[in-house]
């Protein structure tokens, strides 16, 4: 099975006899020529062909890139809380700094008291996470607060999910390594450059989350290789599943759907999610749809691809052992918690174009830009140890007992 590209190549031959021989007076032109003793300048190198992988290969090269579950744990993915339970507990990372202050990253302990969770055995995970105690008085008994993961400001919704606060001033942008806005080129802190009418939130917060109900894994193995990529958009309850695209390792789309999320949609994030609001008037699956059917093809050995996979498992209820994150395949060159993104990653390494159009993410295309983004590494890493095997084989003492074998 050639995994290089998605397995698509073409190539382009021709028979110079042959052309010769269809165009008599053109050959007989070269051959009055004089010939050119100057040696003809070097053709630039071609591209080395794609090697050829099997599954069994693929697989075995991808296990030292499996994230362990302390590593799962520090990225934000979702763990069981107990063995055939359903729940999760998710541990979030306080953002490395304030998006309108100061830039300085503080080391939170995880073994801290106060990431104990606090949410009793019945909370869903859906109401109280990520908001503040609730006040003793009657008038704030029925709202909840939150913080504005867009703006860094804290609005308050009721407990029916009816925003309460004004309009969301924002910018979407990261912010360079000259401290700027991209999206904008304004100085970090400037007022926002666009406006949204919500205040919106993820459905988590920083430290401990959980217990977290409705979640689903694999019972039983089943093989594979498959990448996954997720949108989102914001609900009262915080980020939910939207559209979702799979693909296996030879880019053969494996499944695709749009989702209805169970709460009220907030905003769309239509900039990076793509979804509109024709597209989830026609969404008919259920998040337990679409578990139902990814589990009919991902087992406990399933080795499952994508980028800063932790949001789309969240977003998926799903729990799963066996992931490969190109966020921590290749790091970001400040560490964590930073990431690099698959943007990035795609123009430096495949030389692609992603995520470029104005009408927002592709999950298709980002799931096969992930996929391919690990078989680049699998690829790189087969020709170092390629090379390290000639070198070494050079050096090699020599014995005329082997060299006369």
């Amino acid at each position: 099975m050639d995994f290089s590209a998605n397995g698509k190549f073409m190539a382009a031959t021709c028979d110079d006899s042959l052309a010769s021989s269809m165009d008599p007076a053109g050959a007989a032109a070269r051959r009055r020529k004089p010939r050119d003793r100057r040696r003809p300048p070097a053709a630039p190198p071609s591209p080395s062909a794609p090697q050829r992988i099997s599954t069994e290969e693929l697989v075995d090269a991808l296990r030292p890139h499996l994230l362990t579950p302390e590593r799962m744990w520090a990225l934000g993915y979702p763990l069981e809380l107990e063995p055939n339970s359903a729940k999760a507990v998710v541990y979030i990372n306080p953002p490395p700094r304030s998006r309108t202050t100061t830039l300085r990253y503080t080391a939170w302990d995880v073994n801290a008291p106060e990431f104990v969770p606090g949410c009793s055995q019945s909370d869903s995970g859906r109401g109280s996470l990520g908001s503040s105690p609730r006040s003793d008085s009657d008038e704030e008994a029925d709202t909840v607060e939150h913080l504005c993961v867009r703006c860094d400001s804290m609005y308050r919704m009721t407990r029916e999910g009816e925003n309460l606060s004004q309009s969301c001033v924002y910018h979407w942008g990261r912010v360079s390594q000259d401290y700027r806005h991209t999206c904008c080129n304004q100085p970090l802190g400037a007022r926002g450059c666009s406006t949204a009418r919500f205040h919106v939130w993820n459905g988590t917060r920083p430290g401990m989350n959980g217990p977290l109900e409705g979640y689903a894994r694999a019972r039983s193995p089943r093989g594979g290789i498959y990448a996954i990529d997720a949108e989102m958009v914001y609900t009262t309850a915080g980020l939910e599943l939207a559209s979702i695209a799979v693909i296996a390792a030879d880019g053969r789309l494996v499944y695709r759907s749009l989702v209805k999320p169970s709460s009220p949609v907030v905003d769309h994030n239509t900039r990076f999610s793509g979804i509109r609001p024709r597209d989830l008037a026609r969404a008919t699956k259920t998040l337990r749809d679409v578990q139902n059917d990814i589990l009919g093809f991902v087992g406990t050995d399933t080795i499952l691809i994508g980028h800063a996979m932790d949001n789309d498992l969240r977003a998926l209820k799903l729990l799963h052992g066996a992931v490969i994150d190109t966020c921590a395949l290749f790091p970001h060159a400040r560490g964590f918690p930073f990431r690099r993104s698959l943007r990035v990653l795609c123009e430096e390494l495949l030389g692609r174009s992603v995520q470029r159009g104005s009408a927002g993410h592709s999950p298709l295309e980002d799931a096969r830009a992930a996929m391919d983004l690990v078989l680049y590494k699998v690829n790189e890493e087969r020709a170092k140890r390629a090379r390290m095997t000639r070198q070494i084989s050079m050096f090699q003492p020599y014995d005329p007992l082997i060299s006369a074998a």
